[in-house]
C-alpha cells in the first residue's frame, strides 16, 4: 500500500522545459559555445547538470554559470506553467491522506516564484529544494519524516530521478511529460512509465494504492 508519494518538480508537476532550454542556451552563447536545439537539449540535458556543464563548457567555473542562468531563467520564467493533471493528482493525494514531498534541483528563488501563482506548495508536507544530486539525498528524506520505503513513490521525468528512487529502495514512476524520452526512460527500467500523471492517478485508483498488484497486472505501456 502506497502511503507516501515523492515528486520532482520540473517536468513532473510544471513544464519549465522551455524556460530552461532558453536560459541555457544564454550561458552557452555567454560561454562562446553553440546553442542546442530543443531536440538537441533535451538529448543532452542530464542530472546532476554539473555533468552537463563539464562536457560543454569546461573552460567556464560553476558559479559563472549559474549567476548566467539563473539571470536569464528570472526573464523567461513566466513561460512557466504547471503540467496537466497535476493539480488534480495532488488533490487527489490530499483526499486518500497521502504524505507528499518533493525532491527537486529547482532554485528556492523559482520555486517560490512559481508556486506564488500556482500554489503547489500546499499541497506538500515538506519540499527539498536545490538537491543538486538527488541520489545523496533520498534517504535523508525518508529518514527525517520517518517514510517506509515500500510505502514510497518517486515521480520523476528524468533518468537521475528513477536512479534516485532505486537508490532509497522506493518504486518508481517515469513520466513523459518532461525532459527525458520514453527511450531514456525505459532503459532506466523504471516500476512504472506513464504518459502523465492523470495515467498514474487512475492505475493508483483502479488498485486501491496497491502498487505490487498494479505492476503485477499491469507490464509497463509500450509507447511510441
Amino acid at each position: 500500500m502506497i502511503r507516501n508519494i515523492i515528486f520532482d518538480w520540473s517536468g513532473t508537476l510544471v513544464d519549465d522545459l522551455p524556460a530552461v532550454w532558453r536560459a541555457t542556451n544564454y550561458v552557452l552563447q555567454q560561454a562562446g559555445v553553440p546553442e542546442m536545439s530543443l531536440a538537441e537539449f533535451r538529448a543532452e540535458f542530464c542530472l546532476p547538470f554539473h555533468l552537463f556543464y563539464d562536457r560543454f563548457t569546461p573552460h567556464v567555473a560553476m558559479p559563472q554559470l549559474e549567476q548566467w542562468f539563473h539571470a536569464r531563467f528570472r526573464e523567461v520564467q513566466d513561460s512557466v506553467v504547471e503540467l496537466p493533471h497535476a493539480r488534480a493528482f495532488l488533490e487527489f493525494c490530499r483526499a486518500r491522506r497521502l504524505r507528499t514531498y518533493l525532491l527537486s534541483t529547482v532554485h528556492q528563488d523559482h520555486f517560490a516564484t512559481q508556486t506564488r501563482h500556482n500554489r503547489f506548495h500546499e499541497f506538500l508536507e515538506r519540499p527539498y529544494v536545490e538537491i543538486l544530486d538527488k541520489r545523496r539525498k533520498i534517504l535523508e528524506l525518508l529518514e527525517e519524516n520517518g517514510l517506509v520505503a515500500d510505502e514510497t513513490v518517486f515521480i520523476g521525468d528524468m533518468q537521475h530521478d528513477i536512479e534516485t528512487a532505486r537508490h532509497g529502495g522506493v518504486f518508481s514512476c517515469a513520466v513523459l511529460t518532461g525532459y527525458n524520452s520514453a527511450e531514456q526512460l525505459r532503459a532506466s527500467d523504471p516500476d512504472f512509465l506513464v504518459e502523465h500523471l492523470g495515467e498514474f492517478l487512475e492505475l493508483l485508483s483502479a488498485h486501491d494504492l496497491d502498487l505490487r498488484r498494479a505492476r503485477a497486472a499491469r507490464a509497463t505501456p509500450v509507447i511510441p
